[in-house]
Formats: C-alpha cells, structure tokens, sequence
C-alpha cells in the first residue's frame, strides 16, 4: 500500500510539472566576493510547435526585486531591472546568464509562461578572483512541495546546505525540520518561519549547531508549498554540487 501511495504521489507531481505554467528556481546567486564570484545561467526550451512567451522574475532573499544584469545568448544586454521577458519559437531555446557587476548576492527566480510546454534548468558557476571557473553545478527547475527532504553528509568534513524559497505572495510558511539519521530516526528538529516571497539558504550545521558528523536526511515540510534545492560543499568551501531534493508523502 505504501509503495501504491508513494507511486501515485510521484505520478501526481509529474504532472503537476506537465502542466504548470509556473516554475521556480530556488537558489540565484549573482556578484562578487572576496577572492571570486558566483555566476548564474538559466536555459529555458520550448518543447511544443507554437510560439510561448513569458517572463523571469528575480526576487532578493529578503523579498525585494533583485534588479541585475542579464545577457542573452548572443552576449545582448536582456531585461529590465528584476524581469527578464522571453519568447520562444518552436522548439527554440535561450539561455541567460549574469554579469558579476554586483556584490554577491541571493534570491530565487520565478518563471511564468504563457505555455505548458517551456521548461527550464539552471546552473550555479563559482569562479575565482582571476576570472578561472572553479566548479559548477546544474539545478532542475522546481514546483512547490509541501513535504521534501535532501540528503545529509557531513562527513570527512563535507558540509550539506539547502535553500528554500517561499513562493507564496501572502502566506508565511512555519517550516518545520527534521534530522533523520540512517536508521530512520528523528534525532533534532527545529522551526523556522519564511515570510511571503522570501528565501533563505544555509548549512545544516547552522541550523544544528550540535550534529554530529553523520549521513542520514534533512526532511522539512508546511502547510504551503515550498520550493528547494541541496547543495553539497567539500572543506575549503569551493568545491561543490547540487543535490535535488525528495518529494515525500505527508
């Protein structure tokens, strides 16, 4: 019964993605830091044989609109101010990339079309003070969930992160989370609240100062839906990769 259950919520979510019209990306990271900068590129495809249009909104963790400087394709400056606007032919493609002429900051963007069939991935770049990319990583575009998880290894010093972004206009989320450890045990849980159209991204040790060095799973869940993505750190905090995150049964 469990596996039937957990079948159907699978079959459900996909189509939710077959038929959304709006997706999320729930980590941008755009600017420069000290001794590099992060890079955010977004490809969008039209999957159908109709024209589809629609646009990008980047939104700043703390809910105000990420204005920043996007190119197309062709190097061409695109967008204006937080939005960039599209239109693809059929069966076309696009990608957008940021410029790092901002201190380094983060959000998550939305992308709202006018057709079922355009869909998107995106990819994180980090790249040193010399302009040399270090590593990069892709993430998958996200529909709100209300039940996830990502994996946990803390290991030989690895560190597990997650950003989450609230894609609710006027709803807050009180989202609660739960560490699992391999035996299928909760040993620490904690709240934390995420007001409309905010976002936050943080390590699990930072959430729990006090876990141990283990592998197991970060799970979260609200009664509003959220978006997510994992990403997974070495030592130096240089190297990385992204981690999709689990849509569990509530």
């Amino acid at each position: 019964m469990k596996r039937l259950l957990l079948c159907v919520a699978f079959i459900l979510a996909a189509s939710v993605v077959c038929s959304a019209q709006n997706f999320y990306f729930p980590q941008v990271a755009v600017g420069a830091y000290a001794g590099g900068s992060w890079r955010t590129t977004i490809f969008l495809s039209n999957g159908r044989s109709d024209t589809a249009s629609g646009t990008i909104a980047l939104t700043k963790s703390d809910g105000t609109p990420f204005n920043s400087t996007w190119l197309d394709e062709s190097g061409n400056p695109t967008g204006n101010g937080n939005t960039i606007t599209f239109q693809l032919g059929p069966s076309e493609s696009r990608r957008f990339t940021s410029v790092t002429d901002i201190p380094l900051t983060t959000g998550f963007a939305t992308v709202a079309s006018n057709s079922l069939a355009v869909l998107g991935s995106e990819v994180f770049s980090n790249f040193d003070s010399a302009g040399n990319l270090i590593a990069e990583a892709g993430v998958s575009m996200s529909i709100p969930i209300g039940k996830q998880a990502i994996f946990i290894d803390t290991t030989n010093g690895f560190k597990t992160g997650v950003a989450i972004a609230n894609p609710n206009t006027t709803a807050a989320l009180h989202i609660h989370f739960e560490v699992m450890n391999t035996a299928g045990q909760m040993i620490m849980s904690t709240v934390r609240d995420v007001p409309p159209s905010q976002h936050f991204a943080t390590f699990v040790h930072e959430l729990f100062p006090d876990i141990p060095e283990m592998v197991g799973r970060l799970q979260f869940y609200c009664t509003n839906p959220i978006v997510s993505v994992g990403m997974r750190f070495d030592l130096s905090f240089v190297n990385f990769t992204t981690m999709p995150p689990l849509a569990l049964l509530p």
